[in-house]
């Protein structure tokens, strides 16, 4: 997690007391509450969710006064606010934002919520405990988990990750990734299902069975609570974990382990029993990679995070941020932001290119269903200018770019400096993704 990171899930927890009628709750930007379709609370981003009887009540009141006229409630409009709705069996949920986010992008992060709390217990589990008992108070069984579910939250608004539907890799030597990924593949034993190096929610290596692999969806949720400070504490970590896209109605269970400072051993297996088995595997893992310094120098690329926009090629100068998404291998990678950005303003910057994307998938939508010879065809590329930046997105069959710039930045500049990076990408393509991960 970067230091930015680190200071906001710092001041959320120490804000975390204030009601929902306090001026600092009052003047945040994004809210997320869930409760029970009884009015119980379960999580609220931000205040202490036990002094919000009065607002979860009010909106499972909402919630059921439309659906009792068959009529679901999506969203609604409250002064600044604008207020989504998500239901999905026993768990209401609701996103309010009186930023201007698109409708469709807070759906979006509320059924992303909604993932999170599966994974934790399944599906099945919840429907089973409400239909025992409509009334039950949810946070039992969620103790311990509500900095992980913080931390996604914080993420979502951060990292244009999740929007892209894709996984985020780590640059490094391809030799290197290579040997981590025989290595994890030479050393598995049967209950060893995946077997993942992550660095900073970043995919370092990958072994997965030949015929299945899992969702984006549910590795977010992995990377995310690997990432947490719960499982950066050193030691071994063995639970449950739940992976909706892949089976909602059960558990997996994941082992992780930090094998340096800046990168974790993932392990996934559907035998509860076989903890002392990863222990093993870790060993091994860590004895091969360290007999020539691979572990070393894993560590070393682990640490820099991400590449800086002045990395990518020599015209790269007047770059801000940028995202490049290879939409083959449904990965991608993001450089860091020029360190004249300060937070806010990388916020608004990862909020435009949600934006845009939204608006090119619109239009893309449109254009495919209109069969009139005169409609327009889908957006490829758009930019937006500001006066604190100008942001361009580009899609193609084959990628998805996002780039800052500096405000009033030439558009034709912009069009030769993002080609010499396509150019610097496809010849980096290697080092930037993983490609043909080791399968059995």
């Amino acid at each position: 997690m970067d230091d930015s990171a680190a200071e906001a899930a710092t001041i959320a927890a120490a804000e975390r007391v204030d009601d929902f009628q306090s001026p600092a709750w009052r003047n945040r930007k994004r809210h997320f509450l869930v409760l029970s379709s009884a009015g119980k609370p379960i999580y609220s981003r931000y205040g202490d969710e036990a002094q919000m009887s009065t607002l979860m009540s009010a909106t499972q009141a909402i919630i059921s006064t439309f659906a009792d006229m068959s009529d679901p409630v999506r969203s609604m409009v409250v002064g600044n606010y604008t207020l989504v709705f998500h239901t999905s069996g026993p768990l209401y949920l609701l996103a309010a934002s009186d930023r201007g986010d698109p409708e469709e992008l807070l759906r979006s992060e509320l059924r992303l919520l909604h993932s999170q709390v599966v994974s934790i217990l399944t599906a099945a589990q919840l429907t089973k405990i409400f239909e025992q008992r409509s009334s039950f108070d949810l946070r039992q069984l969620l103790g311990g988990t509500q900095g992980i579910i913080d931390q996604l939250i914080d993420r979502m608004d951060a990292d244009l990750g999740f929007t892209l539907g894709s996984l985020d890799t780590l640059w490094m030597r391809y030799r290197l990734r290579e040997r981590i990924g025989k290595t994890l593949l030479r050393q598995r034993s049967k209950p060893v299902l995946y077997a993942m190096v992550v660095a900073d929610m970043k995919l370092v290596a990958l072994v997965r069975p030949r015929k299945h692999s899992l969702h984006p969806a549910d590795l977010h949720l992995l990377f995310s609570m690997v990432a947490s400070k719960a499982f950066m504490n050193g030691g071994e970590h063995w639970t449950p974990v739940c992976f909706p896209r892949f089976n909602d109605q059960g558990f997996l269970h994941v082992y992780v382990s930090y094998i340096t400072p800046h990168a974790a051993l993932v392990l996934v297996s559907a035998d509860r029993d076989s903890f002392f088995l990863m222990t093993k595997y870790r060993q091994l893992v860590c004895d091969d990679l360290a007999a020539d310094g691979s572990l070393q120098r894993l560590d070393d690329a682990a640490a820099q995070c991400a590449l800086r926009p002045s990395e990518l090629g020599l015209h790269a100068g007047i770059l801000l941020q940028l995202y490049y998404k290879h939409k083959t291998l449904v990965q991608h990678f993001g450089t860091r932001f020029a360190d004249s950005v300060d937070h806010d303003h990388r916020l608004r910057i990862i909020n435009t290119y949600k934006r845009l994307r939204l608006h090119m998938a619109a239009r893309t939508s449109s254009s495919s269903s209109s069969s009139s010879s005169s409609a327009h065809g889908p957006l490829r590329i758009v930019y937006f200018q500001s006066s604190t930046d100008t942001v361009l997105a580009w899609q193609s069959s084959s990628f998805e770019l996002f780039a800052a710039f500096p405000p009033a930045t030439d558009v034709k500049a912009m069009i030769r400096l993002v080609n010499a990076v396509l150019d610097w990408i496809r010849n980096e393509e290697d080092h930037l993704f993983v490609i043909n991960a080791p399968s059995y």
